[in-house]
């Protein structure tokens, strides 16, 4: 029996470092392979989601997006209600990357759950998932920004967010949007010195607000 359990064991952390791997080598291919025949791998993505200076972190919320166009949309819809009870959840267990999770789900399948935009904004208010929440938004805007304009001026709100990572993700949202309506207050913030880091889909960019905004007002140049 300890063998057996030994064994067991082995596979379970063999199956967390190949995740890993397939993370750090941003082998997405590989991860939805693995995802056809391991059906804790959703579970897994979410374990490596806390630590949002890690790159690892970002292509596992990534990839847990591109996992749920290959799930029934049964199950799609459980990933995202899962993480929703999680959000809920007074515990102290809460995903932090929860809102970003639950984007790219509505990101890669914005037909089917359009109708679950207003309700992942409606935990705005919770400060641990706000900035988390406009990310989504912002990732958002780039396939489906139907979706995210009727929060356009929400994002135009935290413009004037005395959080850095707040005024950051605003402008992805703005800049994702190619809308110009408050490029008057966006002009204002080109000097904005405070450092802001983002997920681009490839690697973590290190950037200030201040040229974040200039890239936005660009952004409506060339539209």
């Amino acid at each position: 029996m300890c063998y057996h359990l030994y064994g067991f064991g082995t596979i379970v952390s063999d199956t967390k470092n190949r995740i890993r791997e397939l993370l750090e080598a941003g082998d997405y291919e590989g991860l939805l392979l693995l995802g056809k025949t391991d059906k804790t791998l959703l579970r897994r993505l979410i374990a490596l989601t806390y630590d949002k200076t890690a790159l690892v972190c970002w292509r596992a919320i990534r990839a847990f997006g591109l996992l749920s166009r290959q799930m029934r949309q049964t199950d799609a819809k459980a990933a995202i209600d899962r993480l929703m009870t999680m959000m809920r959840d007074e515990s102290g267990g809460n995903p932090w990357s929860a809102p970003e999770m639950i984007g790219e789900v509505i990101k890669h399948n914005p037909r089917t759950f359009s109708h679950m935009v207003p309700i992942l904004v409606s935990f705005r208010d919770e400060e641990m998932f706000t900035a988390g929440i406009l990310s989504a938004l912002a990732q958002l805007a780039v396939t489906a920004p139907d979706l995210v304009l009727p929060y356009r001026e929400l994002a135009f709100l935290y413009l004037h967010s005395g959080s850095a990572e707040l005024r950051g993700n605003a402008l992805l949202v703005m800049r994702n949007l190619k809308d110009g309506t408050y490029a008057g207050e966006i002009r204002k913030m080109v000097d904005d010195s405070a450092g802001f880091s983002y997920f681009d889909g490839e690697g973590i960019v290190e950037t200030s607000v201040g040229k974040l905004a200039a890239e936005t007002l660009q952004s409506f140049s060339n539209n």
